[in-house]
């Protein structure tokens, strides 16, 4: 990690010194990968450049968010405001955003190691389902010994349903499985920055220079008419596995093929009954097949939610 942080602090065009970089990450192992990561250097280039000298402890501040496609779809984007508003965190600036595979894959490139084909697959369409809501919030409640991102992260709770409580963020808003997340948070500061590099459809100095104005009171936030915009132009749908199953099944068959969508339906009816019991996991592409067979698009919302709660998500079958 020395020599990288080293090459950051030494390098002519660089604005970050390594007490910088460590007031941004407490993991070492984290922080020099990602200083060599394509993009990084321009992240923080454009955080200074936004936050002026004493960017590191401005971040401490703030905390991010990403709202998923199905919070979107669910409209519950309010109950989620809500629960941030209980916990102090109140949004400053929020842009709206369309996650590309490119994206999916260097968001969580580590984290999705051991995932399988199909589960990266279904990452990618799920993430790309609609538009999502990158957010900026700041933290009126923050103590000093923790930065806003990490007490956001620790109140969001796991993806996976058994690994966390009533009162958190995700349980709130009744996450559906491990990709259809509702929400995503930047676990510390260094997160912030990558993140936000990825992620960011517009300059990131200008996204935040936005924030900071809202934070000072230069501003109002943008954050719930942009919620309105993107309901407007966005169809409702509830994200109820039973409900999905049965709108699948009942769906009228094409009017070729009929015999085809029929046996089509058999099988997922057998499926559904052999993947509830855990006695084996649903096959994308044997899925999508007999999707095609009943005339239902692979990437409507109902065969998505079907998919991610039933596929094999890691390659150790032992993982719940």
């Amino acid at each position: 990690m020395r020599g990288s942080l080293a090459a950051v602090s030494q390098n002519p065009d660089s604005v970050a010194s390594p007490d910088d970089l460590r007031a941004l990450s407490v993991d070492g192992k984290k922080l020099a990968r990602y200083v060599e990561e394509d993009g990084f250097a321009d992240g923080l280039r454009a955080v200074k450049l936004a936050l002026g000298p004493d960017f590191a402890e401005r971040l401490q501040r703030w905390a991010v968010m990403v709202i998923h496609p199905d919070l979107i779809a669910q409209r519950r984007v309010g109950r989620a405001l809500t629960f941030l508003r209980d916990h102090a965190f109140e949004p400053l600036s929020a842009v709206p955003f369309v996650f590309g595979a490119e994206m999916t894959a260097a968001m969580w490139k580590d984290s999705l190691d051991d995932a399988t084909e199909d589960s990266l697959t279904l990452c990618d369409i799920f993430c790309a389902k609609t538009e999502s809501l990158l957010l900026v919030l700041a933290d009126g409640g923050r103590s000093h010994d923790e930065p806003a991102s990490v007490r956001l992260s620790r109140l969001k709770g796991s993806t996976v349903a058994t690994k966390r409580h009533s009162g958190h963020l995700r349980s709130q808003l009744e996450a559906t499985n491990r990709i259809v997340t509702a929400v995503h948070c930047s676990d510390e500061p260094i997160d912030i920055v990558r993140e936000l590099a990825i992620l960011l459809p517009c300059p990131m100095a200008e996204f935040l220079t936005s924030a900071d104005a809202v934070e000072r009171g230069d501003a109002p936030s943008n954050f719930e008419a942009l919620v309105a915009e993107i309901y407007a132009r966005t169809a409702p749908h509830d994200l109820n596995v039973v409900d999905a199953a049965e709108r699948l099944l009942s769906a009228a068959p094409p009017e070729q093929g009929a015999q085809e969508a029929r046996a089509a339906k058999l099988r997922l009816r057998d499926n559904l009954r052999r993947w509830r019991a855990g006695e084996g996991f649903l096959v994308w592409k044997e899925f999508v097949a007999d999707l095609g067979a009943m005339g239902v698009a692979a990437d409507s919302w109902d065969a998505v939610l079907l998919a991610t709660e039933f596929v094999q998500h890691s390659r150790d079958v032992t993982k719940k």
